[in-house]
């Protein structure tokens, strides 16, 4: 499994940005490999940011399933500023009855590999691959 797939990361208007998976809110050390039961916090560096209004947004794509989620952020920047951003997706559990009829707290189909892509303003600025296992 790879971590960040961007290994330069584009520009955008001079904005550069990097991205890293973690499993805990202290974002110590960077995760790839995830449980169903885990938190995914995808945390967002970027610098060079022109001055005014910025969107960003994360698509969160199933390899079999496609995109299953979507978030974005809308920030204000000023000349040159750095702005640090996080996402995070945590999987649904079953309702109780088919938990216990299937003898399991997930849907099984989104187990696998998975990718973060992430966009500044429209334009794609990180991605990031990870895997979901039992």
């Amino acid at each position: 499994m790879t971590g960040l797939v961007v290994s330069l990361p584009p520009q955008v208007f001079g904005a550069t940005c990097s991205g890293a998976t973690y499993k805990g809110p202290d974002f110590e050390q960077e995760v790839t490999e995830f449980s169903p039961f885990d938190t995914i916090y995808l945390i967002l560096d970027c610098s060079g940011l022109r001055p005014g209004e910025h969107v960003m947004h994360a698509n969160w794509l199933h390899s079999q399933r496609g995109m299953i989620r979507s978030d974005s952020h809308t920030f204000e920047a000023e000349e040159g500023s750095k702005r640090g951003l996080y996402f995070w997706f945590k999987l649904s559990k079953k309702g109780p009855m088919a938990s216990m009829l299937s003898n399991q707290d997930f849907h099984e189909e989104n187990f696998g590999d998975w990718v973060a892509e992430v966009y500044l303003d429209d334009t794609k600025v990180a991605e990031r691959r990870f895997s979901i296992a039992d």
